[in-house]
């Protein structure tokens, strides 16, 4: 099962996925030592689902507003939201314990996903068909 990351309730679509609680209380006033490589991690995931929409920053209405929200991206373990990366890098929200020790042992390097996962985490974790 794909180890969901970031879906906090403020955040639409959430793809039924179990939420990360709210991302207001998840804020920091500063971030991990190694913010900016979690962050250069998050970008490089391999792209599962592109998404149109796009939304303001649901913690400050006069911030700015983003493409994409709802595009999911992956390392073949985690599944996020476009816009975790934004939030990470604007909030310094907190991110598990687990998933810090995963992207740094694997030294910011996100590894390629294969197709075949790709498609079990669209169709068995996230319940879409592929017709």
């Amino acid at each position: 099962m794909i180890r969901p990351l970031g879906f906090f309730s403020e955040l639409r679509p959430g793809w039924g996925l179990p939420v990360s609680g709210l991302l207001r209380d998840s804020v920091r006033p500063g971030g991990e030592p190694d913010e900016a490589e979690i962050i250069g991690y998050l970008g490089r995931g391999a792209g599962i689902w592109a998404e149109m929409s796009a939304g303001s920053d649901v913690l400050d209405p006069d911030g700015p507003v983003m493409s994409g929200i709802g595009s999911l991206y992956t390392d073949g373990t985690w599944l996020w939201r476009q816009d975790l990366a934004y939030y990470l890098g604007t909030y310094h929200v907190s991110l598990p314990r687990d998933f810090l020790t995963h992207a740094r042992r694997a030294r910011y390097r996100v590894p390629d996903v294969p197709e075949t996962r790709l498609v079990e985490i669209l169709t068995r974790d996230l319940g879409i068909g592929m017709n």
